[in-house]
């Protein structure tokens, strides 16, 4: 971890994994996970998050990075800010994706930077890569793969190179998160009785 004296990362009001990985031994336990922060940056984790085994997140000076309560991002992503990126809660952030709201480069016409937000409850599959200037609506999916290169409505599902909406009304639910719900509902009824 690398933070700039100004540098602040919220406290999170959850606990907050950093390291782990969502794949048992898939990937190597050496895989070293980055938090970089630079001069005048902000990190916020906005309650119980998740980070990857080898994940890089990356905030360049005066940008912010926000990630929601109950999101996860697997191992080998990366996440690179050098404006804004806004991730929501309980989203779904598989291995490999990368996210950046910026060109890196001086290619072709400005502007070369743009902020990012992901909205709740998106699954983003392996591979897949965010660029500047996109807004995911809530509860949309990304396949894997995908080059996302435009914003799309609430409930989207994204494929393909440069991706563009296939199907609209798409609903997903996590397996994990529909088994502690039921949990939770069952707990929730038998303190009732």
């Amino acid at each position: 971890m690398s933070l700039a004296k100004d540098a602040s990362i919220t406290t999170p009001k959850g606990t907050c994994y950093v390291g782990i990985t969502h794949f048992g031994n898939a990937t190597p336990r050496n895989s070293v996970t980055v938090v970089v922060c630079a001069s005048q940056s902000t990190l916020a984790l906005d309650g119980e998050v998740c980070i990857g085994r080898g994940t890089i997140l990356s905030v360049a000076a005066k940008s912010n990075l926000g990630i929601g309560e109950g999101t996860y991002i697997a191992d080998g992503s990366r996440i690179y800010a050098s404006t804004s990126i806004q991730i929501g809660r309980r989203c779904a952030i598989s291995f490999g994706v990368t996210i950046l709201d910026d060109d890196g480069h001086g290619f072709g016409l400005p502007p070369y930077t743009a902020p990012i937000c992901i909205e709740d409850n998106v699954w983003i599959g392996c591979n897949a890569t965010i660029l500047k200037g996109v807004t995911i609506g809530e509860g949309s999916v990304v396949a894997a793969g995908a080059v996302v290169t435009r914003s799309c409505p609430p409930h989207s599902l994204l494929a393909g190179v440069p991706a563009r909406v296939i199907r609209e009304g798409v609903v997903w639910t996590d397996a994990e998160r529909l088994h502690e719900a039921a949990l939770g509902a069952a707990q929730k009824g038998v303190d009732q009785l």
